[in-house]
């Protein structure tokens, strides 16, 4: 679950919760421009795309910001 109000969904039973961003946008900030707010959504989408394949003990927060470089997926164009 990709959510703004993380605690809540941590709270009410979601395994694994995604930091989003605001409530109104939870999978951007269009306060960033165009470029950057694309950027900062596909960060949360593939944080959550890593977050489906991580095995958890139970409820787990997922936070896009504290992605390391390594953890970010490569693709050759």
């Amino acid at each position: 679950m990709i959510s703004a109000i993380y605690d809540l969904a941590l709270t009410t039973g979601a395994v694994r919760v995604i930091r989003g961003s605001r409530i109104e946008h939870v999978c951007g900030d269009p306060n960033l421009g165009p470029e950057k707010d694309y950027a900062y959504g596909m960060r949360i989408v593939r944080t959550a795309l890593d977050a489906i394949c991580t095995p958890v003990p139970g409820p787990t927060l997922f936070d896009p910001l504290e992605r390391t470089p390594e953890q970010e997926v490569a693709h050759a164009s």
